[in-house]
């Protein structure tokens, strides 16, 4: 059974709720997972990232590294539909964000998609 888009929306002119593809359904995953602050669920406690204790942090290689990792585990542990990820970053300090995008493949077809992932950061 296909995954529901979220937030929901109907199909035009069909009367039924429209279904995600693979890769749309692995994209809307990954962007849950790294939005979600750990602890952040009561049921999953370890869902999700730790990306909030980075905000006030120097954004330096050491930080991106950190960060890097921290996304990767996470992906690794809550996606296993993907692998082969990647993390590449574009500080944008005047802006106080930080870019990350993350590109990953598709175990089951071998597609590859990238993503990009907004921080915020003092």
């Amino acid at each position: 059974m296909a995954a529901m888009a979220f937030p929901c929306r109907l199909d035009s002119g069909l009367g039924r709720f429209r279904s995600l593809t693979e890769l749309e359904e692995i994209k809307q995953s990954v962007h849950l997972i790294l939005t979600t602050r750990q602890g952040e669920r009561p049921f999953r406690p370890k869902f999700g990232t730790r990306l909030d204790l980075y905000a006030f942090e120097t954004m330096d290689t050491t930080t991106c590294n950190l960060i890097r990792q921290g996304v990767i585990a996470a992906l690794q542990t809550w996606e296993p539909r993907i692998w082969n990820i990647r993390v590449e970053f574009d500080h944008r300090p005047e802006e106080g964000q930080l870019i990350a995008t993350v590109s990953y493949e598709v175990r089951r077809s071998g597609v590859t998609a990238s993503q990009p992932v907004s921080l915020q950061t003092g």
